[in-house]
């Protein structure tokens, strides 16, 4: 991840290292086969920007800003990492420009980066290229030569990744007072097509003022900002933005104690990011909250929902 916040909060109470156990039901990897990694980076440039984006149908996908920011202010090749076999892999470039536009952040992107930390990629058929690597010989190879060469569930799953499959339903989170989400949250991790799912054992917490999500880190780091944030019943609830340095002062029988906490932050879905999906995406699927989605905060977790509320990101 490439944006790291200082927060401090000073927490004069002394609250509880865990929360109570939650199902866990999105856990198996084959759910998340619509997360991809993906690479952006300048003309001419050698590094790569390393992100994460989620596929919401064959051309659009949704990511963080961040990620875009500023590699794309003006010219960038975005490439997504689509399908991998111990011989074969593919992947999909296309190229952002003046002439050819591929990435689109929300209007508050660049101002705000934890609340509106959301932009779409758009690998448009026509200005986007397929590439086959044989890695054993360390070459390309064509599309035909190479499904000669694959199994009948490799063709599937390379077919596909071009295709896209098992798009999210979009969840938004609709209260005007903060609240502790009633659902667990999980995370995919890739890593050169590894996967693995990162999963949350505390609460989440939601601060209608910031448009965010927040829970202590449950494994977020650099390179998979951008990588959706599903929570236990399947939906795509937010985009995984930045890692909070924060400290709380903790009170016990033995007296007052500092402690460096790392907490999450999800940037979630309120009505201007539904608006700006909408405006591009077509046939997206939104789901608004109901009240089982949600739980009132604890008496000893007021203190940290009220410091999120009042600071100044």
């Amino acid at each position: 991840m490439r944006i790291h916040l200082n927060i401090f909060l000073f927490l004069f109470i002394f609250i509880c290292a865990a929360a109570p156990a939650k199902a866990q039901k999105y856990m198996d990897v084959r759910q998340y086969n619509n997360t991809y990694e993906i690479n952006v980076h300048r003309p001419g440039d050698k590094q790569e920007s390393k992100c994460q984006a989620v596929r919401l149908n064959k051309e659009w996908f949704i990511t963080a800003a961040h990620c875009l920011v500023p590699v794309c202010d003006s010219e960038c090749t975005i490439k997504a990492k689509l399908a991998n076999t111990d011989e074969y892999e593919m992947e999909m470039t296309t190229t952002h420009n003046g002439l050819s536009k591929a990435a689109y952040l929300h209007g508050k992107s660049k101002e705000d980066q934890v609340s509106y930390d959301i932009a779409l990629i758009r690998f448009n058929p026509a200005s986007t290229s397929y590439i086959f690597k044989d890695k054993k010989n360390m070459r390309l190879i064509a599309k035909d030569d190479l499904f000669k060469k694959l199994n009948a569930s490799q063709k599937s799953e390379f077919n596909q990744a071009i295709e896209g499959v098992n798009f999210p339903v979009i969840l938004a989170l609709k209260t005007q007072t903060p609240k502790l989400l009633n659902r667990a949250l999980a995370v995919a991790s890739v890593w050169d097509y590894d996967k693995e799912i990162l999963s949350s054992e505390d609460y989440v917490f939601f601060s209608p003022k910031h448009n965010f999500l927040y829970t202590s880190n449950f494994g977020i780091r650099q390179g998979i900002s951008g990588s959706g944030v599903i929570t236990s019943s399947g939906e795509l609830v937010a985009i995984v933005s930045a890692v909070a340095h924060t400290q709380r002062t903790l009170t016990d029988g033995s007296g007052a104690k500092i402690k460096d906490i790392d907490f999450s932050m999800f940037s979630t879905f309120d009505s201007s990011v539904l608006s700006f999906l909408k405006s591009h995406v077509p046939g997206l699927k939104i789901k608004q909250a109901g009240f089982n989605y949600f739980a009132v905060v604890p008496d000893e977790y007021r203190a940290l929902t009220r410091n999120m509320e009042e600071m100044e990101l």
